[in-house]
């Protein structure tokens, strides 16, 4: 950093990276909530709950926090830390300091919404509603002490981003390490506490308990991303280059807040589930019927249309003084008088039943999820689990 310095157009070097994640993520978890309320609204619907609620502010906070990040790549976010000047390097660490508030946010936002979602599935047991408590307990403790050491870590506060200010900080590698950590030990806890209760259900087979195992963990994925952000992070803190490889990560805080969101969101479409597949399902039955009917005989009601157009008198032409046309012999698939008019029996024929296109059997649904998608599961006894 220096006087001197020769600043590029911004967003440059890492800085490019982290605007284009802050640009794109908020639209593909904005798409996952959107899925979510309409699963919660018009499949089962049920009116909304606390942790709906939680989402929803968590989607805002998220894309705050991604404006915030986007804004901060024109203040020198992902540069090499000889092209800063000393006014830019003031500005870049205002921007983290606001962005980091909401960063927090965010990350309290996605794991309260999991730890809320299995309180009502399971919370008829005691044990699991303690568990979770302890665990919420510990989630918004630890992160609201990152969120009071960001914006008290100096003293005067404004020392954090004006570093000639007389004063002094905290250790600030010390504790992102330490909250770090944090972040990766509370979403493996997440990530777990569901598993501890759907393999003590009975379920008819192994797979569906595979598949609920595997849609309640989802938040597993967050803890993955959770970690590599730390590696990355603690590496920064050790480096002379610090603006560049905070680049990368701030550009994997940004995927680990809105990955987190969409896995709290993925945890509640199994009902979503059930009602593709069902119709996709349908939509093969019907394919399958039409291409099947499509090689059927033509109906006896086109034959006899046929067999009266092969008869003799078929538009006869009279011509002046020509004798009148002969009587056509009786077509073969007419009744006979005494024949009842709702019966073939003893006629010469017999008649095939014609089958619609559209008509569907009727067949018990199948779904693989449909006694244990989660608003069932919130209707849970304790004599379902062993």
């Amino acid at each position: 950093m220096n006087e001197n310095a020769v600043v590029p157009k911004l967003p440059a070097e890492n800085g490019v990276h982290v605007w284009r994640t802050a640009v794109v993520m908020p639209f593909i978890t904005f798409a996952f909530v959107a899925a979510r309320f309409y699963c919660r609204s018009y499949i089962i619907r049920r009116s909304w709950t606390i942790d709906d609620y939680v989402v929803a502010g968590t989607m805002i906070s998220i894309i705050i926090h991604a404006v915030l990040m986007a804004n901060a790549t024109y203040h020198g976010m992902g540069l090499h830390i000889w092209q800063f000047t000393p006014e830019l390097n003031s500005e870049y660490y205002l921007w983290i300091g606001i962005s980091s508030e909401f960063y927090v946010l965010s990350l309290a936002g996605f794991k309260s919404s999991l730890i809320l979602l299995y309180l009502q599935i399971f919370g008829v047991n005691h044990k699991f509603r303690i568990a979770c408590y302890i665990t919420l307990f510990y989630t918004l403790g630890y992160l609201t002490c990152n969120a009071l050491t960001e914006f008290l870590g100096c003293n005067p506060i404004a020392k954090k981003w004006e570093m000639n200010l007389p004063g002094h900080c905290i250790n600030s590698i010390a504790a992102n390490i330490a909250y770090g950590a944090g972040h990766m030990t509370s979403d493996l806890i997440i990530g777990i506490l569901p598993l501890t209760m759907v393999w003590r259900l009975q379920f008819p087979t192994t797979k569906q308990k595979i598949g609920l195992s595997l849609a309640l963990s989802s938040g597993l994925l967050a803890w993955a991303v959770a970690c590599v952000r730390w590696g990355i992070s603690t590496y920064n803190m050790t480096t002379y280059d610090r603006p560049w490889w905070a680049g990368i990560s701030f550009a994997f805080s940004i995927l680990e807040v809105n990955t987190g969101l969409i896995c709290a969101c993925a945890a509640t479409f199994s009902p979503l589930y059930n009602v593709f597949t069902s119709r996709v399902r349908t939509w093969k039955s019907r394919a399958s019927m039409s291409w099947h009917n499509s090689g059927r005989k033509p109906s006896i009601s086109w034959l006899g249309s046929r067999s009266e157009k092969d008869q003799p008198g078929w538009r006869h032409m009279s011509l002046p003084g020509a004798p009148p046309p002969p009587i056509p012999p009786p077509a073969a698939h007419m009744l006979h008088p005494t024949m009842s008019n709702d019966s073939l029996e003893g006629s010469e024929i017999s008649m095939e039943p014609i089958v619609s296109a559209n008509a569907m059997p009727g067949a018990k649904s199948d779904d693989e999820f449909a006694h244990y998608d989660l608003q069932g599961l919130q209707a849970l006894h304790a004599d379902r689990i062993v």
